[in-house]
């Protein structure tokens, strides 16, 4: 059995009987100790069996739909982040965005369309950034940042966080939303 098979094997047994238990399921699935059903749930970035099972048994799309592609002996999962637009008031999603990813649930990303061209000639307007919250940022990355409400775009250099604009320091307040991890650049036609 593969790595993406045992989670939906487990998902399968939460179906047929949704008060199974962890040491059934590892009985099922031929596991030497029921630690290796918690392996593979926090492999798989979820947060214990009562997490999967509420997943499982609402039959989440995330769990329903997605697939696994295998490049270069890594395995990608296709997944879908929320969307929001560059207004931080604004708290519901626009929609989704598609990625590929590490992991089958990784926590804490999100997409956003800058729609200003304030940051060119980095970063500019339509261009698409994945962010991933609350993330501990290195020397050389990226931030996105709300300061009173608008959002900023910054950069860490010797260890202090700075509006790569204008080469000075963002001063309070402001708080970190995450860090950029990925820029995708866009031309509408």
């Amino acid at each position: 059995m593969q790595y993406s098979d045992y989670l939906t094997e487990m998902a399968a047994l939460i179906r047929e009987n949704p008060s199974i238990t962890v040491r059934e399921i590892a009985a099922e699935l031929k596991f030497a100790d029921s630690k290796s059903v918690y392996y593979w749930l926090e492999k798989s970035n979820i947060g214990g069996i009562k997490e999967f099972k509420r997943l499982v048994l609402k039959e989440e799309p995330l769990y329903k739909s997605s697939f696994a592609l295998e490049v270069n002996e890594n395995i990608k999962y296709g997944i879908k982040i929320p969307l929001y637009s560059w207004n931080p008031k604004q708290k519901k999603p626009l929609g989704e965005w598609p990625l590929f990813a590490e992991q089958r649930r990784p926590k804490g990303l999100l997409a956003i369309r800058v729609e200003t061209a304030a940051f060119a000639p980095w970063f500019l307007e339509n261009d698409l950034l994945v962010v991933e919250e609350g993330s501990s940022f290195e020397e050389g990355s990226w931030l996105l940042l709300n300061c009173s409400n608008r959002f900023a775009l910054a950069r860490v250099i010797n260890s202090r966080i700075f509006d790569f604009c204008s080469l000075r320091n963002y001063e309070p307040p402001y708080t970190i939303t995450g860090v950029i991890v990925k820029q995708i650049r866009y031309w509408p036609s």
